[in-house]
């Protein structure tokens, strides 16, 4: 009997995708239909009352991010709180914003109101040369913005999904692309 209650544990452990992870709060991420399952915790930074900080990751590279205030999601500008993050090859691809509910959120804030955005590395070889001078900083460096270099493109989306259409191809600094790929701001 004791075997046959010991197996069906390591079932429900090994079945559903909050099993995977030791958080208390894996319950708000097991909620978001576009984080892939099963997850674990990498990160979780929360007081005794419950504020602060909670990140998750997954087999497919994302990473699920948000705050708690008294043990619960708190809400950012824009009502943003949660926001994925995806990379491929250890390059961050895109970051979704996302309502308290998991679905797209727009914000006003931003400059075209999008949910989605998406980063392409237009030269790979020059961003590296970047990376390493802001690496070997920690990244607390200023740099000089090299937007105008053509270095990151972005691409914006709405809440449907539907690219943002821009008179121009948008570009942002290796700084910023540096920032948002090693998560240093919270929604």
């Amino acid at each position: 009997m004791k075997i046959l209650l010991f197996l069906s544990l390591i079932f429900l452990h090994c079945t559903f995708g909050f099993a995977q992870s030791d958080s208390k709060y894996a319950f708000y991420a097991s909620k978001i239909t576009s984080f892939s399952k099963p997850f674990r915790i990498l990160s979780q930074n929360v007081d005794a009352v419950g504020n602060g900080t909670v990140e998750f990751t997954n087999a497919k590279k994302q990473i699920l991010r948000f705050r708690l205030y008294n043990h619960k999601v708190k809400e950012a500008l824009c009502k943003i709180a949660f926001e994925i993050f995806y990379y491929e090859k250890n390059y961050l691809k895109k970051i979704e914003s996302l309502d308290i509910n998991g679905n797209l959120i727009g914000c006003n804030l931003k400059q075209y109101g999008e949910a989605i955005t998406e980063f392409i590395i237009e030269k790979p070889g020059l961003y590296l040369k970047k990376k390493k001078l802001i690496d070997d900083a920690e990244g607390n460096i200023d740099m000089k913005d090299d937007s105008k270099e053509k270095i990151i493109r972005i691409k914006l989306f709405d809440v449907n999904n539907l690219q943002i259409i821009q008179k121009e191809p948008a570009y942002i600094s290796s700084k910023t692309y540096y920032d948002n790929s090693n998560r240093m701001y919270w929604p």
